[in-house]
Formats: structure tokens, sequence, C-alpha cells
């Protein structure tokens, strides 16, 4: 297997060396700029490769341009070709420094739900996995690689970081499939059906996808609102005021509205004069993924706009051809009307230093500690608690 980097003004050129026995016919080319990087990513894209939506060239790139690069990432791209320089597989990350230690990790941050290498030939992915990390840890002094939010399997395929050592993420994401032929979403129960046959009574209800930027806008300035008001009521720090982080959302969202297909997709439900519940979403092929959403404080929230509008999206994307579709990581009750299952992510810790050791030890315990916690209903019904009261007591303090 050989290792090299395409010429740029901040990369230090790895050696090149001779293949290990088992190794797959791959040379492994390292990155360090997207634009370098698109010919073979959009090529791969192209040949309908093993991906999910948070791997798509444009939804990572605007994530890098306006969230990944202010605080200090960079690039490190890794694309294996074959003999004809046609790309296998790609493994998008960034580099970033943690106290002291060059941490490599997927590109996306929390933002992305479901993380992974992009490959076209799974059987050289796998091969390559051990190798590949080795080389890259000593052609970029990676202390270590801290691989999260991998999903076991997709579409009926092992992922190849499987095989490394590997313990389960603090979250799981929560799925379910969907039949195009019949066109609709998993059926509500019967107390949902009243709710939604109420807010349908609402005037000017309807449901729909932002379809112009104007539509965009309108639709995020709500959900800044929604969620600041409920991050602000539940005592959590509002992680969509973090630098960049709405305007990755908006750049994300009009790009490709023009033609139907925006990298994010909005999509709100509308009714007496508000909007009143908000989902951005991903999709690719015949998978859709949530990403964030947010309801109205309003009266109207008793009425489960969010499960409503949830049921419109579903039967929407039936309608697209979508197969398959997750809500996003973590538990939450709404999830149960139409989800069938969870898709265990799994968490990799591969450290190839003294300093990369210690920091995935630490990881490694925080992470089980708070999947421990995530888990056990009864102590998150007290931690929800704490933070209402913690909040409740700073608004009244003088």
């Amino acid at each position: 297997m050989n290792i090299a980097a395409r010429p740029s003004p901040a990369a230090r050129t790895p050696p090149d060396r001779e293949a290990r026995p088992g190794d797959a016919a791959v040379r492994i080319v390292l990155f360090d700029d997207f634009a370098a990087a698109a010919p073979a990513w959009r090529q791969l894209e192209a040949a309908r490769p093993f991906i999910t939506p948070y791997q798509r060239f444009e939804w990572i790139s605007h994530w890098f341009a306006h969230v990944g690069r202010p605080d200090g990432a960079t690039p490190l791209i890794v694309a294996g070709l074959d003999g004809g320089d046609a790309p296998l597989f790609i493994l998008p990350l960034v580099r970033t420094r943690w106290r002291g230690c060059h941490v490599a990790s997927f590109c996306g941050g929390s933002h992305s739900n479901l993380n992974m290498p992009i490959w076209r030939d799974e059987a050289a992915a796998a091969t390559q996995v051990r190798g590949v990390l080795s080389d890259i840890a000593a052609a970029r002094g990676i202390d270590l690689f801290a691989l999260r939010g991998q999903p076991q399997v997709w579409r009926g395929v092992p992922n190849p970081f499987a095989a490394l050592p590997r313990q389960p993420s603090p979250d799981d994401v929560h799925n379910g499939t969907l039949d195009p032929t019949t066109q609709s979403a998993p059926r509500l129960p019967r107390g949902m059906r009243k709710k939604a046959r109420k807010l349908a009574k609402l005037d000017g209800f309807g449901y729909a996808m932002a379809a112009t930027p104007d539509d965009a806008d309108r639709i995020l300035q709500a959900f800044r609102i929604q969620k600041a008001t409920r991050f602000a009521k539940q005592g959590i720090r509002n992680v969509f005021e973090d630098r960049g982080v709405m305007d990755f959302i908006r750049a994300a969202s009009v790009d490709g509205i023009a033609d139907g297909h925006p990298v994010i997709e909005l999509h709100a439900l509308a009714g007496d004069g508000e909007i009143l519940a908000i989902v951005g979403g991903v999709s690719y092929a015949q998978r859709f993924s949530v990403m964030f959403n947010s309801i109205t404080a309003g009266d109207h929230s008793r009425l489960s706009p969010g499960i409503v509008l949830m049921s419109n999206i579903l039967a929407a994307c039936a309608q697209r051809g979508i197969t398959s579709f997750d809500l996003g990581a973590g538990h939450a009750a709404y999830k149960t009307y139409f989800c069938s299952g969870a898709e265990q992510r799994f968490d990799c810790f591969i450290p190839f230093s003294q300093r990369g050791r210690l920091l995935a030890a630490a990881w490694r315990t925080s992470d089980a500690l708070r999947r421990s916690l995530k888990t056990n209903a009864g102590l998150m019904n007290v931690l929800a608690i704490v933070r209402r009261w913690t909040t409740a007591a700073s608004a009244d303090s003088p």
C-alpha cells in the first residue's frame, strides 16, 4: 500500500512504502483541502457508494466553512484509489488540537448523527483500516483517532471500521422503514389522530418544505426563536447559538433549493398565523435523517404539532421513494410512534502516542458514563428536574 499527499502549502508529504502482506492493491492519498479532494469525492458519490447523508461533499464542505474552520479544524481527507486512480473509499476527517493532543475525527461534529467512511469496495476498505490509520498518524502527527457515532451496518453491509476496537456510543439512533408502495407514514395512535384533526381546522393550516431562500429564512427565524425558548426553559445550553452553526444551516438549506434538492431540507407545519413545528433533515438515495426540530411555545403546542409534522414528512418521503429513515440520536417518547427499532452506534478511540492513549482512556470512560446515564430513565428525569429548578432559581435571582 502506497500513501502520498497532494501538494498543499501546509502539507507534510508522508513517505511511500511497500505494500504489506495481505494489503489490497490500493494507493492511499491524503488531501489537506476540500477543493483538492472534490473530484475524487464526487466521482465516488456518483458510483452510488455506501454513504450516509452526512458524508455528502456539500454537507461537509458547508459545515467546515462555517463551523469546522472557525473552530480551528484542518481537513484530513483520506482517499483509497485503485490502479486506474478511481476512488474505492474516502475517509472524511478533520484534525483538531485538544489539550496538546492532535486528534483526527469525522467531519460534522455533533451535527452529524451518522459517521463512517464512504466506500465503493468494502473489501478494500476493510483490509486497509489498520494500516491506513497507522500511516496517517505517522504522516500527520496524529495522537488519537476519535471516530464517534458510527453505524455497525449500512445497507446490509458491515461498516469496515466495526472491525476496530469499539464501544457503544452514548446515544442510539432510532429508525424505521417506509413502504413506497403505500406512500404513507406509520399510522398514528388514535389520540394523536384526534390532535391532527384539530390542527387541520386552524386557519391557514398546511405542511410544506422550503422551496425558496425566502422560505428558508422565515423557517429558520422561527426555529431560532423556538429553540432558544425551549432551551432556556429546560436549562440547556443553546448549541445552535454556537459560532457559525446557524450560518452553516442556512447555507446548506439554500444550496440546491432552486432545483428542489437542498442539502438540508427544512420542513414546517403552519397554522393560525404562525409556524407550529419545524424539522431540518438530510437525505441521500433512499435514506432520510432528522438533524434538528422545534415546536411553538404557544397554546397550539398541546396539540403535538411536531408529531403531526413528522407524520407528514414521512408520508412525503414515502412518495419520494425513500425506504428508511431515522429521527436522530437520543431517546424521545415521540420517536416510538414512528420507529420500529434503534441502530446502536459505536465509537472507536485508536491512539498512536502516550498522550493519545491517556486521552482515549478519558473519553472512553466519559462516554461509557454518559451512556449509562442516558439509558437510565429515572436518572434522566432527575436531571431534567434539576435543570428546570436551576433555571427557575436563576431567573428569580436579583
